[in-house]
């Protein structure tokens, strides 16, 4: 018998048997669940035709010995150390062949004791422990994701394993241990269960192959373990929050059913305020698809890239043509009990639910928002319409553009409807590409005038749209070209600032009617908040804006009609609202 030694296996096998083929099988291939290969050496009967040591092969290299020379003692050679010498010198036999007892039958290595490298042997070791793998919750995350090709994944596998056993014209051609698995985030834990799902595959693959002995398989383990820290980046299994959490077993808990209470999806299923969103739903694939987008925040699943389902229980209701649908389309058409669809309090009321489950999961509070702000930007993907969108977290910001201290003079009498008789300023508003819409408009000014009746303001976007803010406020509706005389003679002071926004407190129009000729408006009367009012100018209100481009030079112009009651402009407070989505869709 020739004693093949193991060393090879202390560089080149163990749990990287699987993992290493992962990197070089990413693909746009979805995963087989049968996981068959199409390797080049195997025929479309399944067999191969260069392992002389698989039975069910066969052989088209002739032997290195010619049986027919009489000079070679084909009746001596046999698998046992026992076997004819092969030094001249000591045979007397000048005519020996000294490769024959290499040709004679299979070679009592560890490949021959595995069975050989094709179907019966290494190859349905592999299919078995890569089978077992895609049944585990605990690591099948890794693998149930369309870009890895299963075929390709037990192809490189087998060979990697056959070239370390030793098996003939077997060569490994991925990548090494520690490239393989660089980047994956493998943990102690993910290391200790694909070792146990190995060793089950082990211990059934002894049971057909009862001439793998004992100290072969301890050979294999002992170089499984030698191999950790090419393999294990996370060696406390706490690096992520998908180890944190209890790793796809603990987040699929957490997603749940209705009938587990105490999970998010039981606590929505008695929520009255958003239940009737769920009552038509697939609760298996719903839950599958829940704990696939938890798990993939950090964690090995990909939201999107499903494949069938490898066994019962597993990633059930989803598969190849049937994947996850993207939020947007899978909520869109949802109505709840008043066919209303989704709003920004539904929404809120979903992240209630889902803070009460990870609460009662125990969930770390630090985990707890780590999953809340990677889940947070879904929301302007769940929630329905362009106003409900903007109003999730991120999607809106209010720029507030000042000029303070201006001291300018109106130009007294001058107003004739057009702004190139008025006082104008420019106030800048800087430009988001995030938030590339204009939502709202609110303008604060500080202006000192004897006689509001004389006073006319108005706002100009930067794509020229111009709105009458305030037009000679009184108890007539004046032209809006300077004539006529005279509505209201309270007063403005720079001090008491009045502030224009739609859905203001007062009329535009009735400002000052409520105080006698010499009070001061806001002042005296506590209104400092008025509704744009145009009367008879140009505009309706502030929603004339929407959807415009924020950015730009905004003119905020202030005109006087009627001679000697000076005005003078002190203060201007532009406040512009930039949302992400365009309010009139």
């Amino acid at each position: 018998m020739h004693k093949k030694t193991l060393n090879p296996l202390s560089s080149k096998l163990g749990l990287g048997l699987l993992f290493a083929g992962l990197a070089p099988v990413l693909s746009a291939c979805p995963a087989n669940p049968s996981l068959t290969t199409t390797e080049g050496t195997e025929t479309e009967a399944g067999t191969t035709t260069d392992d002389p040591s698989n039975p069910t092969t066969t052989n088209t290299t002739p032997p290195t010995t010619d049986t027919d020379t009489p000079t070679t003692d084909t009746a001596t050679t046999d698998n046992s150390t026992s076997g004819p010498s092969t030094d001249p010198s000591t045979s007397g036999d000048p005519t020996t062949d000294t490769t024959t007892d290499t040709t004679e039958g299979p070679q009592d290595n560890l490949c021959t004791r595995l069975g050989g490298a094709g179907d019966g042997g290494i190859k349905d070791l592999v299919t078995a422990f890569v089978g077992g793998v895609l049944l585990d919750d605990k690591i099948n995350g890794y693998f149930l994701n369309n870009d890895v090709d299963g075929g390709a994944l037990i192809g490189l596998v087998t060979d990697q394993l056959g070239e370390v056993a030793e098996c003939p014209g077997v060569t490994y051609g991925g990548l090494s241990m520690l490239e393989a698995h660089a980047g994956l985030g493998i943990s102690d834990q993910d290391f200790n269960d694909f070792a146990a799902d190995f060793v089950t595959a082990l211990d059934a693959h002894q049971g057909m192959h009862p001439e793998l002995t004992d100290a072969d398989k301890t050979a294999i383990l002992d170089t499984l373990g030698s191999l950790k820290g090419d393999i294990v980046e996370d060696l406390t299994s706490d690096a992520t929050v998908y180890q944190r959490v209890g790793r796809k077993p603990a987040i699929k808990g957490l997603i749940g059913t209705p009938d587990l209470t105490d999970s998010f999806v039981g606590v929505v299923a008695v929520n009255d305020a958003i239940n009737t969103f769920f009552a038509a739903s697939d609760f298996a694939r719903l839950n599958t698809c829940l704990t696939r987008q938890v798990g993939g925040i950090d964690g090995p699943t990909k939201y999107g890239q499903e494949v069938d389902s490898p066994g019962a229980g597993i990633d059930e209701g989803v598969g190849v043509g049937n994947e996850c649908r993207d939020m947007t389309s899978s909520h869109e058409m949802l109505m709840d009990a008043d066919m209303t669809t989704i709003t920004i309090d539904d929404f809120g009321a979903l992240v209630g639910d889902l803070v009460t489950a990870m609460g009662t999961a125990g969930v770390a509070a630090g985990d707890q928002t780590a999953i809340l702000d990677a889940l947070g930007p879904l929301c302007d993907q769940i929630v329905v319409g362009a106003a409900e969108k903007n109003k999730c977290m991120g999607n809106s910001e209010d720029e507030l553009a000042e000029a303070p201290d201006l001291a300018l003079a109106l130009l007294d009498d001058k107003y004739n409807g057009n702004l190139d008789t008025m006082l104008c300023t420019d106030i800048a508003i800087a430009e988001n590409v995030d938030l590339a819409f204009v939502g709202n408009v609110q303008l604060t000014v500080g202006l000192d005038h004897p006689w509001i009746g004389d006073v006319t303001i108005k706002l100009q976007s930067p794509a020229g749209t111009v709105l009458t803010v305030l037009q000679r406020p009184g108890n007539s509706a004046l032209p809006d070209d300077g004539t006529g005389c005279c509505n209201d003679s309270s007063d403005l002071s720079k001090d008491f600032p009045v502030t224009f926004k739609n859905g203001g407190v007062t009329n535009g129009s009735k400002m000052g009617t409520t105080i006698a000729a010499d009070k001061i408006v806001c002042k005296d009367d506590s209104l400092c908040e008025y509704n744009p009012t145009h009367l008879k100018g140009p505009g309706v209100d502030f929603n004339d804006f929407l959807g415009e481009a924020p950015a730009g030079a905004w003119k905020v112009c202030v005109g006087d009609s009627n001679l000697k009651d000076f005005g003078t402009l002190d203060y201007i407070g532009l406040t512009v609202t930039k949302v992400k989505f365009d309010p009139k869709l």
